[in-house]
């Protein structure tokens, strides 16, 4: 399983695992949705049995046990706090724009 989060990160140049119902999750989405740049969002709650499983490796691979977990170019940012001040401070658009993603400025 910690292969396939591997393989996950190695292919989408932003991830974000997610809970469907989740408030900090949605809020991560909806910042992204807001500077125009779509991200791979894996929903734990719809993978079954899996969704915990893989939330355990998550935790082992980066510390953190909650979501939303948010990996850009393959670097683990944090969770929905990181990911909000990261964009306030104008790190989040440098980091995508050095994976030539271009953002929205709002």
């Amino acid at each position: 399983m910690e292969d396939s989060v591997k393989k996950t990160l190695a292919d989408n140049p932003i991830v974000i695992y997610s809970k469907s119902w989740c408030s900090y999750s949605m809020e991560v989405k909806a910042l992204f949705k807001r500077i125009g740049v779509q991200p791979h969002v894996i929903e734990l709650d719809h993978l079954g049995a899996q969704g915990p499983q893989l939330q355990k490796v998550l935790e082992r691979l980066t510390g953190q046990s909650t979501v939303p977990n948010v990996f850009i170019g393959g670097k683990h940012i944090g969770g929905c706090t990181d990911t909000v001040k990261l964009h306030r401070k104008g790190e989040l658009a440098t980091m995508l724009s050095e994976l030539d993603i271009n953002v929205n400025n709002s």
